[in-house]
């Protein structure tokens, strides 16, 4: 910050739908390099932000009403948010800054001091990443950061036009946790996120693909592990130096009633000629710069060396899995990687990873696995235990059934064979199965399965369901359950979502899929209660949020609201809808819809747009308004 400071009133400073007036007070020039690219302020300010989208207008509402002391307005520009401040960092680098007026001799560093501490301790992504990117990539490029303290609500206002054009306005609030770890940092919950110069409904571009993987992991007999990644990565459109990735930085342990910190490092970053690049890890964030600009459209090959104590067994059991951003990954948009994995584990535990296996072996004390995925995939995970394994060739498809702790073959054989039936059923009309291989691991919980690229991760209810009355209660929809998790190898990996906005594409038609698999084998009684089910779930979540939004419908301090609404609108309302396009299009043209689509978009990203049109290209029909009533806003269609 600029040691002088300047008398200031009624200064307008805007950014796309938002506008923050300083009414009275002080201001300095806040600096970067010596450059000018922002100010400081400490008096008394208002700001006004319109959300101009009706997609989520439903959402805004909701979201102010449960976590805020903001009253939401209808205008006809549509929702408006206002609030009142006592000081904001406002940070526009590269854009002409405001003339501050007649200077005084007080002095701001105090208050900006205290600024900057507490908004160190968010949990969202550094701005001098945002900075770096539009400096090195795109100068011209609107980047704006604001953050906004002093009125109801602690605020950051954030607009980005390098990698997706949009802008968001965040609420901070600490975690509900007791914990003091979560309790040190301020959390994000966002209240509005708009797109700028493009349709909600037309999936973001990828500004960079990732295309291909190839890990070599090593592991200690503890908590420490090593990772070699070398990726290919292929930028797109223009000219690329700085490439942003999600990697986990800071990792959080239960031990007792608290949680402990684990930590992935970033020792090295290279580039195919070996030059060390710069890099900086952040928030769980991944920034680096190539030595120069990589042409569009021209694969390029990193490398990172990785280290950590980031090897975490749940509840101290004798296995760990890594899964989300373990290694460096772009936003779902740009995960399109074939994957070569080569893991190395210590005795007695046995390693798991997606693809088909190249070698299986053990060399000293040392368990290690090779394999190849040579499809493009996202979510992969790498797991590693006590098990014991059992295969069978089956059809084609090598199913590997692995029980935890415990040698189970009656179960390995049960589940081998309700995989190979799922499976036989889906071919029909999803084509074949996508996978050589198929991993089914037990996992030391209840109630839950998970399904990464040619593998489930599936609880320990499926494997004992007859064993006490806890297994019991959780096991009595594990065939609809261990049929959705088969579902996802079709929705989630041969089709792919490019955003969490399309996240139905996964766990809505995984849900409906697994549905007609129990309605075909077992009647339309359980195919009528689950129906039943998903009503009455849907009705409930509706009016939150429409479906492409469900992952924002949040309480901040309930828990079990948010669970609830975002299961209610992708898990029960999403196969709402399927079922009436069900009932409309009859058994025949529904199977074929489902056929064409996995045909038409194998191994690629769909999108509800798309499906829209393949919809009317195969029935004639406008289906638009159909799912601008029923998908994009909270209607529900009718039985």
């Amino acid at each position: 910050m600029g040691a002088e400071s300047f008398l200031v009133a009624n200064l307008r400073l805007t950014s796309a739908h938002l506008e923050c007036v300083l009414t009275s007070g002080r201001a300095a020039t806040v600096l970067a390099g010596g450059e000018p690219i922002g100010l400081f302020f400490e008096g008394t300010g208002s700001l006004q932000y319109d959300s101009a989208d009706p997609i989520e207008a439903p959402v805004v509402t909701f979201v102010l009403k449960k976590n805020t002391g903001l009253t939401p307005e209808k205008t006809e520009k549509g929702t408006r948010i206002r609030d009142t401040f006592g000081r904001i960092l406002w940070l526009a680098p590269g854009q002409p800054q405001p003339d501050l007026g007649r200077q005084t001799r007080a002095s701001l560093e105090a208050s900006f001091t205290q600024e900057r501490e507490k908004f160190r301790r968010t949990a969202i992504r550094p701005f001098s990443h945002a900075f770096a990117t539009q400096r090195l990539d795109a100068p011209d490029a609107p980047t704006v950061r604001a953050e906004i303290d002093g009125g109801k609500e602690t605020l950051v206002y954030e607009r980005e036009s390098v990698e997706d054009p949009s802008e968001r306005l965040i609420q901070l609030h600490s975690s509900p946790s007791n914990d003091p770890e979560l309790r040190k940092q301020l959390w994000p919950l966002t209240l509005s996120h708009q797109l700028l110069g493009r349709d909600r409904r037309d999936p973001a571009p990828p500004r960079f693909v990732l295309t291909d993987v190839d890990v070599q992991l090593s592991a200690s007999a503890g908590d420490d592990a090593r990772l070699s990644v070398i990726e290919t990565l292929v930028p797109q459109r223009v000219p690329q130096s700085v490439f942003r990735f999600d990697l986990d930085r800071t990792i959080y342990k239960q031990v007792g009633n608290n949680l402990a910190t684990r930590t992935e490092r970033v020792e090295k970053v290279t580039d195919s000629a070996g030059r060390s690049l710069s890099f900086a890890h952040q928030n769980d964030e991944l920034l680096i710069q190539l030595a120069e600009p990589a042409a569009p459209d021209v694969p390029i090959k990193v490398r990172f060396d990785i280290d950590g104590d980031f090897l975490i067994r749940p509840g101290g059991d004798s296995y760990w899995e890594l899964g989300g951003d373990w290694f460096p990954q772009p936003p779902l948009g740009g995960q399109y990687y074939t994957m070569h994995t080569l893991v190395r584990v210590k005795k007695p535990f046995i390693p798991f990873a997606p693809g088909a296996t190249i070698r299986r072996a053990e060399e000293g004390d040392e368990n290690v696995l090779e394999t190849r995925v040579d499809k493009p995939v996202q979510f992969a995970t790498v797991l590693a235990g006590k098990y014991d394994m059992q295969e069978e060739v089956r059809h084609g498809v090598t199913i590997r059934v692995a029980t935890y702790a415990l040698t189970n073959r009656r179960a390995m054989k049960q589940l081998t064979d309700l995989a190979d039936t799922i499976i036989n059923y889906y071919v029909e009309f999803l084509g074949a199965f996508p996978f050589p291989e198929f991993n089914i691991l037990e996992i030391n919980s209840y109630g839950f399965g998970q399904a990464p690229p040619a593998t489930m991760y599936i609880t320990k209810e499926a494997f004992n369901p007859i064993m006490g009355e806890e297994n019991q209660l959780f096991s009595q929809g594990i065939n609809e359950r261990f049929a959705h998790e088969i579902a996802h190898q079709y929705w989630g990996h041969v089709v792919k979502m490019p955003s969490l906005e399309e996240q139905w594409i996964t766990e809505s038609f995984a849900e409906y899929t697994a549905a007609v698999f129990l309605k075909a084998s077992r009647g339309d009684a359980i195919y009528r209660s689950l129906y039943n089910h998903w009503k009455t779930r849907a009705s409930y979540a509706s009016s939150a949020a429409p479906i492409p939004l469900a992952n924002r419908a949040r309480v901040v301090d309930d828990f079990v609201t948010s669970f609830s609404i975002r299961v209610g609108l992708l898990y029960n309302k999403g196969p709402v809808l399927l079922a009436a396009l069900h009932r409309e299009l009859g058994d025949d043209k529904f199977f074929m819809f489902l056929k064409s689509y996995q045909k038409s978009f194998r191994w690629k990203f769909g999108s509800t747009k798309m499906m829209v049109g393949l919809l009317q290209f195969m029935t004639q029909k406008d289906f638009g308004p159909f799912f601008e009533a029923n998908y994009w806003a909270t209607g529900m269609p009718k039985d």
